[in-house]
């Protein structure tokens, strides 16, 4: 499926006529366009003025609008028509003005870029999985959740409390020993983010910079998916920071994962490795591995890129997930998590002196 770009949408929206006859686009209705590419399918958001003319707009213009993008755009699973005041959308484009740097990298920390290709495949998930690894072995950690669209870290560790202030400053919740900054902590319910370029990059710059961080020694970054422009703008963001690959088995998903290892590397990345996530099953019953995604993905990726398979993690089901969303103390997950963070320890432990070795720690 090609990809739909805003531009794309809005060069449509120009031949929209309102069933009350008015054309939204050419009479300045119409404020932002956003396309969001989840598992399940690309999404439009369109931000439309709350007042057309006198009156805020019918029912029926509204309909008619997602109706002529669907129409469009058959590819697309979902479109909204979201109303927004003049003075709010006014608001939001102050806010869109580009900081002048992108965001310092504090001295020492040690910042790791979960990424993958495609979305679905648990990036977030092993994201949450590491970070709480390293900090179960004793790491100050922090998990920045960059993923501005499609931001999943606080309901995967069920993490409720609000983000507090002290003063300019913004003080990070905290969910097993890990600081977490993310954008769902600045959206109301589930509504969609509504934000091009500039904004993404102030977003992250605030979370970034105007956190007080409790000194982090690891630092893992949930990057967006895919090899778009938001992926590549998020990485720009962050250039010292390694990326660590994640796949599933399936042909499709692990050559997404090479054309992001290939991104990486063309942006000067360090490739630390690949982790396959839902690699295989096991059965309660009789202990036998099975392969619900085939096999190979993870180990075509390393042959591609010339990086180790870092870890294979089995499949997790809803019903063996513990309240927090990780997974089950006494299980092989957590062992496999584990392990993957020494590795990432041992990698970085030659190059980074602020962080103690494990007899420095104990």
């Amino acid at each position: 499926m090609a990809e739909i770009r805003p531009k794309d949408v809005l060069a449509a929206l120009a031949s929209f006529q309102a069933a009350t006859g008015i054309y939204p686009l050419k009479e300045g209705h119409i404020q932002d366009v956003a396309v969001e590419t989840h598992a399940s399918g690309a999404e439009i958001n369109v931000h439309v003025d709350d007042t057309w003319g006198n009156a805020a707009p019918a029912d029926e213009d509204r309909e008619a609008l997602r109706r002529f993008l669907k129409a469009r755009f058959p590819e697309i699973c979902t479109v909204r028509v979201i109303l927004r005041s003049k003075e709010q959308a006014a608001t939001a484009r102050k806010l869109a003005k580009p900081g002048p740097t992108p965001p310092r990298t504090p001295v020492g920390v040690k910042m790791i870029a979960v990424v993958s290709g495609k979305g679905g495949v648990g990036k977030s998930t092993v994201s949450i999985h590491l970070a709480h690894a390293l900090a179960q072995l004793g790491y100050r950690t922090a998990i920045l959740d960059c993923d501005i669209y499609g931001f999943s870290i606080p309901d995967l560790l069920q993490l409720r409390d609000p983000v507090q202030s002290r003063g300019r400053q913004l003080i990070p919740p905290r969910a097993h020993a890990i600081d977490v900054m993310s954008m769902k902590f600045f959206v109301e319910g589930n509504d969609p983010v509504m934000w091009r370029g500039p904004m993404l990059g102030k977003a992250i710059r605030q979370m970034r910079e105007d956190t007080l961080w409790n000194d982090p020694q690891y630092m893992v970054l949930d990057l967006p998916p895919g090899t778009g422009d938001t992926a590549i703008d998020v990485h720009q963001y962050f250039p010292q920071a390694s990326a660590l690959l994640v796949t599933t088995p399936d042909a499709n998903a692990s050559r997404a994962a090479q054309r992001a290892g290939h991104m990486a590397l063309n942006m000067d990345r360090k490739l630390l490795g690949v982790v396959e996530n839902m690699s295989y099953w096991t059965c309660p019953d009789c202990g036998n591995p099975s392969y619900p995604l085939g096999r190979g993905g993870a180990d075509s990726v390393a042959a591609s890129l010339h990086i180790p398979v870092l870890a294979k993690i089995p499949w997790v089901f809803q019903n063996d997930v513990g309240v927090s969303g990780l997974a089950p103390e006494e299980s092989l997950v957590r062992d496999l998590y584990r392990d993957l963070a020494h590795t990432m320890i041992q990698m970085d432990s030659t190059t980074n002196p602020r962080l103690p070795t494990t007899e420095q720690r104990g």
